[in-house]
């Protein structure tokens, strides 16, 4: 591994942050364009719409847990009710996550960073970033980051 020094995972060079865009080290260099401006807004709006959406979510969820009464009642009743509850309260999780998440992404559009890979610098593709605006990782990054995880026990 001697030979390698300074290649990250995968084969990618590591950057640091605001770092501008890495390349592949090695024949397979397939670098990606950074995204127009034209890409950047339309991902912009993506992550305010969805971040709207969430926040409305949100904010029902919580005002569906209030007006849950705790009128008594049979057992079976009583088990359906904290089984609902339970589903509410790991639904409201996952969105208060993802709301971190999209929060993360605009300021990333704040201080220049955003569509940068966190763990290698090089550009995270337009397509992955369409379908998942708050994405952190470029794909093979993350595909790394998961067989990495697998080897250790994780995921």
């Amino acid at each position: 591994m001697e030979g390698r020094k300074g290649v990250g995972v995968g084969g990618i060079a590591p950057r640091g942050p605001g770092a501008r865009p890495a390349t592949r080290v090695g024949a397979d260099s397939d670098e990606l364009p950074d995204l127009t401006e034209e890409q950047r807004e339309e991902l912009r709006t993506l992550l305010e719409e969805r971040r709207a959406q969430i926040l409305d979510s949100i904010e029902t969820r919580q005002e569906q847990e209030r007006d849950t009464g705790r009128e008594v009642g049979d057992e079976m009743d009583e088990a359906n009710i904290e089984g609902a509850t339970a589903m509410a309260s790991r639904l409201l999780e996952r969105d208060v996550q993802l709301l971190s998440e999209i929060d993360r992404a605009l300021a990333k559009f704040r201080d220049g960073s955003y569509g940068q890979c966190e763990g290698t610098g090089e550009p995270i593709g337009y397509g992955r970033l369409k379908s998942r605006p708050w994405a952190r990782f470029s794909v093979s990054y993350q595909e790394q980051l998961e067989r990495d995880a697998r080897t250790r026990g994780g995921f």
